[in-house]
């Protein structure tokens, strides 16, 4: 199932690759290149070509394990060179490509051939074809095409699974724990103001502290009710959450649970930074008994 949906998606994507590059002029994706290194076109379309294996993946409960991921490789590379390969004979549908030497033009050597005549666009117009430096960049986009694939199974490898159900775990979260103090601008000539806001740093790291020792000695011993008690004080929508998410460090707790059997756990995680600077810290998770993953997770 997985791989069939794959092989669904990946020819989708090509096929709108092949739609867009013979009725448009401008929409030449898998020629979209970043610092003229970066194949970002074709890591755009390998990724949604390989979305079928994540999806099915996830909702059909089966676990993107190592051997997954080295199909979903070989198949994106095959699935590249079928769809070069249906272009090729797209093209020659009228006849064969005709050589000036008089002979017939193969796919390989019509693949040589584009490969050589590989050339930037210098202001709006073709430039000078980069010859053999050429196949570095159509290897770029094959390889950005096969790695983008697997960004979907990837991701999934990294979740959460019930191995006894077979199915990939939720989370939700629960709470959101401030670990630092509100930021707020301090001269650097005010010494006693700098001394003032690092103590209240400090304060709010051993009170986030403090909160993670005492959930987790709760939950050993299975009290979802004093659980939910000590989280009540973090909610995780209206104005105070939107605080604390803007914090320069906060403390976020996520109760993993299979929604079959309700085994699962609480899973803490330092956040620091915000933006593209945002770092997650995954910490220790807490094991949780049933009933109290049930309690927790009915609201």
């Amino acid at each position: 199932m997985v791989v069939l949906a794959g092989a669904v998606t990946t020819a989708l994507a090509l096929l709108g690759v092949w739609w867009l590059d013979n009725h448009t002029d401008e929409f030449h994706v898998m020629g979209w290149y970043a610092d003229y290194v970066i194949p970002a076109g074709a890591l755009l379309v390998g990724m949604a070509a390989g979305s079928g294996y994540g999806i099915a993946s996830y909702l059909g409960g089966f676990r993107i394990r190592r051997g997954l991921l080295l199909s979903v490789v070989t198949l994106q590379l095959a699935g590249y060179g079928v769809a070069q390969y249906l272009e090729f004979r797209s093209l020659t549908r009228d006849g064969p490509f005709i050589d000036a030497r008089g002979e017939t033009v193969t796919f390989a050597r019509f693949y040589h051939l584009r490969a050589m005549s590989f050339a930037w666009e210098d202001h709006g117009r073709p430039g000078r074809p980069l010859g053999p430096w050429g196949y570095l960049f159509v290897g770029l986009g094959v390889v950005g095409f096969a790695l983008g694939g697997l960004v979907a199974p990837a991701l999934l490898m990294k979740a959460p699974y019930c191995e006894r159900c077979e199915l990939y775990m939720k989370s939700r979260l629960l709470a959101l724990v401030p670990a630092s103090a509100r930021p707020r601008r301090v001269r650097k000539k005010d010494a006693a103001g700098q001394a003032a806001l690092q103590t209240e740093h400090e304060h709010a790291a051993k009170t986030a502290s403090a909160t993670l020792e005492r959930v987790t000695e709760l939950a050993g011993r299975g009290d979802a009710l004093a659980i939910k008690a000590a989280f009540s004080s973090h909610p995780t929508r209206g104005p105070e959450a939107r605080r604390a998410g803007r914090l320069a460090s906060r403390l976020r707790f996520a109760l993993v649970r299979c929604r079959h059997c309700s085994s699962g756990f609480l899973q803490p995680d330092l956040i620091t930074g915000q933006g593209h600077g945002t770092r997650v810290q995954t910490l220790a998770h807490v094991p949780l008994p049933r009933e109290a993953i049930q309690l927790l997770a009915g609201g």
